[in-house]
């Protein structure tokens, strides 16, 4: 019978593997290497081998594009301040809008500050109306509705013979209810002051009871009717 070769020891088998793997990674470096030394060389070949009118072709053709990146730069940052300039003003629109539709009472508003209910007797007159709207507006009130009407700049209140009351044409009943938004505060105060509105219309015999809230909606609103006499004024004029 014939006998079988020995087998290598396992250790050897190993080391000649690992001695395999750092030859090849040796010679992949050594490759890369001389790779990229071979590319250096050949660009500097490239330019060594160009004549001086060549080389100062190419030196004006990069200042060109970098002049021409540095302007697209500049159009790039003009366009941005553009654009947030327009989105500046366009908000700047929309608020003051905003405002101008509030004042108008074009549209419903809602905030802080006072309702104010009142039981009227005959004694009450139109003036004592008055009287109680100036006190709130110099109070600072930024939105008024007396008993369902939007009261804004052009409001008027009137009595008839009978001694009824109406604003704006609408006839108002005995209770009163006046929505107020502004400091609540401050209205408050300015409503209870000695000889305001709260002691008119307790002289004439009505009742007067003022709640602040945290929160009021004025829901009432109006047409604007366009001017009939009035006209922008022309800067030429």
């Amino acid at each position: 019978m014939s006998e079988n070769p020995p087998e290598e020891p396992v250790t050897e088998n190993r080391g000649r593997g690992i001695r395999s793997q750092v030859l090849v990674a040796g010679l992949c470096l050594l490759l890369g290497f001389a790779i990229v030394t071979q590319v250096r060389q050949t660009q500097g070949d490239e330019l060594a081998g160009m004549r001086q009118d060549e080389l100062i072709r190419l030196l004006a053709e990069i200042n060109q594009r970098n002049e021409a990146l540095v302007a697209e730069a500049d159009g790039l940052r003009e366009d941005r301040a553009a654009l947030l300039s327009g989105s500046d003003a366009s908000r700047s629109a929309e608020d003051y809008l905003e405002v101008q539709q509030i004042l108008a009472g074009t549209v419903p508003v809602e905030g802080p500050g006072v309702v104010v209910e009142i039981t009227t007797t005959p004694e009450v007159t139109a003036q004592d109306l008055v009287h109680m709207l100036e006190e709130l507006r110099n109070a600072g009130a930024e939105a008024i509705e007396l008993s369902g009407v939007r009261v804004v700049a052009s409001s008027h209140v009137a009595q008839a013979d009978d001694g009824t009351l109406s604003v704006d044409g609408t006839p108002l009943g005995e209770m009163h209810e006046w929505r107020v938004i502004g400091n609540a505060d401050t209205i408050d105060a300015a409503l209870d002051i000695p000889g305001g509105a709260h002691d008119s219309f307790a002289g004439a015999g009505a009742t007067f009871e003022v709640e602040k809230r945290p929160l009021v909606q004025i829901t009432a609103i109006r047409e604007v009717e366009p001017p009939e006499y009035a006209t922008p004024r022309s800067d030429e004029n």
